[in-house]
């Protein structure tokens, strides 16, 4: 970026995590890590002062003022609002995001949200990369357990994962929601299980801590995020991004991955099977 270029505000959290991650390859190092962590504890960020957040990362709070400004801030106040109006209108968000919808007509919405769903599965389709699919579908058919983890919007694909592998006959557990209990679980897992996590921005904390404490611990990790710069991009990363319609995010493209992973390590598992 030019010196006298200034870098335009966001104003959403949205805008917040698309600008990060534009930028997040260029910022020097400990500014690097404090966009990880941003995008990792947006609750943290929302809430949290700037002492508190400095004795949690031990980085400094002008590190963090600086941050903000290279985002196009003024200071990290500025950048906190973003967080705190997120938090405030979470769940009211829902009501205003239907009457952004009451003057179409039942149909409508039907189809608009149908061409939605095939968008974000054919943009993964054409996106993914098959070697990536390939090796987080081995690693996890040469798992022994796969420990699944998701929460919030994400826990459906949790729940359906469990049900998948479960009905192909492969061993797999999932992860409580309660932070204390995950992370007391994580103990558990054995040097030949996987763990099997997804969260999209922003980010479910307990999903976060549970990846960087499996990462911390060397055990395997398949995770299905958005960005490159996701705390969850730790290991094998499959990148998905659902179309936003009217302010609601699908997750038809990553059931869609889910169902394929699922049926390709009963395949794998299988053919295992016949070859010994």
């Amino acid at each position: 970026m030019d010196a006298t270029e200034l870098p335009i505000r966001p104003e959403t959290l949205d805008q917040l995590v698309a600008q990060i991650e534009t930028q997040h390859a260029t910022m020097p190092k400990r500014l690097r890590e404090i966009g990880s962590f941003v995008l990792g504890h947006p609750e943290a960020i929302a809430l949290s002062t700037l002492a508190e957040l400095t004795a949690e990362t031990d980085i400094a709070t002008s590190a963090f003022v600086r941050f903000a400004q290279t985002l196009g801030f003024d200071g990290f106040t500025q950048m906190q609002a973003v967080f705190r109006q997120q938090v405030r209108s979470s769940w009211p968000q829902y009501a205003s995001r239907l009457s952004d919808m009451a003057h179409v007509e039942p149909a409508d919405h039907l189809e608009a949200l149908s061409v939605s769903a095939v968008d974000s599965i054919n943009r993964f389709a054409n996106t993914v990369s098959m070697d990536t699919l390939e090796t987080a579908w081995q690693k996890l058919a040469a798992a022994e357990t796969i420990w699944i983890a998701a929460s919030g919007r994400t826990k459906p694909v949790k729940v359906y994962m469990s049900y998948l592998l479960t009905t192909l006959g492969i061993r797999s557990q999932e992860m409580r929601e309660s932070p204390t209990e995950a992370l007391r679980e994580v103990n558990l897992i054995g040097p030949k299980d996987v763990l099997f996590v997804v969260s999209f921005a922003p980010y479910g904390e307990v999903s976060v801590k549970l990846a960087q404490e499996a990462k911390n611990r060397g055990i395997p990790i398949v995770s299905i995020t958005d960005t490159i710069v996701s705390p969850l991009a730790l290991d094998t990363t499959l990148l998905v991004t659902e179309e936003n319609l009217f302010g609601f995010r699908s997750l038809c493209a990553t059931m869609n991955l889910t169902q394929y992973l699922a049926i390709e390590v009963g395949l794998q598992r299988e053919k295992g099977l016949s070859d010994g």
